[in-house]
């Protein structure tokens, strides 16, 4: 969607209530919605509220008109992603539905979170929590998914290190697990005359911070890419290792027996023929796409490029509790085009929240 036109969506309550309704994310003014307490008939009205900060805003409600109840809930209650819960399960957004609009927009355009808090005004933590609440309705998707390829289709799987990379060999080297204390003097070999050698005795001197601290291993990922239509399906998964006893059951789970199978020549992919796979592989020391199969892994090997570089670069990083979160978002994308996943996200809210 275009940012003009969001803003003259959110332009007013009214404006913006129209549009969701139209979207079915809330109910209809006509629609019948009983009431929470005397089960009586209710009506939406607009009312205004005042805010802690003193400001005014209308709202839309849901209002009983039985006499003696006339008990009233907000409209968003009806859709769970817009009802915003604190520690004591009260609904207690400060937020419009126009401004948790414009946060969605700016989640779909992958935007950074400093970005966003610069044009919205909004602080960092806000924006954070709507985002994890995007990305809860990824998580839902993903555990509804289909198994990817079939006969004749092929599916490139690939394994990588998300780690980063040393800047002009400074900083510690990654899997450094020796200190000062542990490092022999060797003080008597750096007598030699070849400027190479000295090179070389210095990396290992005792007094060098070259090599050395706490053992640093970064998270191994398994990635399985698959064409659907004009969309390169993408998926991630954290694995501790990378053998035959782990990868197999990511492979059944999410490959239909008879796909096409293209990937390197790592052992623990040496038996998927055994399977019921068709498994083409590419020797990499040599070729980069076999001319014999034509097997290739050049869009599993292009997909760790895009991943690496939101998460280690734009992001600077994630936590490990929060990395299977991240990597289920870079699904939800990789299956959505950039124009239209705004209105595929608020399709998706549709079918996950609204109550049936």
């Amino acid at each position: 969607m275009l940012t003009v036109e969001l803003y003259a969506i959110i332009s007013s309550e009214k404006t913006v209530l129209e549009f969701l309704q139209k979207n079915k994310l809330l109910p209809q003014n006509n629609e019948t919605n009983l009431c929470h307490k005397c089960h009586g008939e209710t009506k939406m009205y607009m009312r205004k509220k005042r805010l802690a900060t003193g400001e005014i805003r209308e709202i839309s409600t849901i209002r009983c008109i039985t006499k003696g109840c006339q008990t009233y809930k907000s409209i968003r209650s009806t859709n769970g992603f817009f009802t915003y819960t604190d520690l004591n399960a009260r609904c207690n957004s400060n937020l419009s539905l126009g401004q948790i609009l414009e946060l969605i927009n700016y989640w779909s355009q992958d935007l950074p979170i400093k970005t966003v808090s610069d044009l919205t005004g909004r602080s960092n933590a806000t924006i954070v929590d709507w985002f994890n609440l995007c990305r809860d309705v990824c998580c839902l998707l993903f555990e509804k998914r289909e198994k990817m390829g079939g006969q004749n289709i092929v599916v490139q799987i690939d394994e990588s290190l998300l780690r980063g990379r040393r800047k002009y060999n400074r900083g510690r080297l990654l899997l450094g697990d020796l200190r000062h204390e542990q490092v022999q003097d060797n003080s008597a070999d750096f007598h030699s005359d070849s400027d190479q050698e000295n090179q070389i005795n210095l990396a290992n001197s005792p007094t060098s911070n070259r090599n050395y601290g706490r053992r640093l291993e970064e998270p191994w990922i398994f990635g399985l890419c698959s064409k659907i239509g004009d969309n390169l399906e993408r998926r991630f998964f954290v694995v501790e290792k990378r053998d035959r006893e782990t990868l197999i059951p990511i492979i059944k789970k999410e490959i239909l027996p008879g796909s096409i199978i293209m990937s390197d020549e790592w052992r623990a992919y040496s038996c998927y023929k055994n399977i019921g796979y068709d498994h083409r592989t590419v020797n990499h020391s040599k070729n980069f796409v076999d001319p014999t199969t034509g097997a290739h892994t050049q869009a599993i090997e292009c997909s760790w490029g895009v991943l690496k570089t939101k998460i280690l670069r734009k992001m600077h990083g994630t936590s490990a509790e929060m990395l299977p979160r991240h990597l289920i978002e870079a699904w939800y994308r990789s299956i959505n085009r950039q124009d239209t996943i705004f209105f595929k996200f608020l399709s998706d809210v549709q079918k996950v929240y609204c109550q049936t």
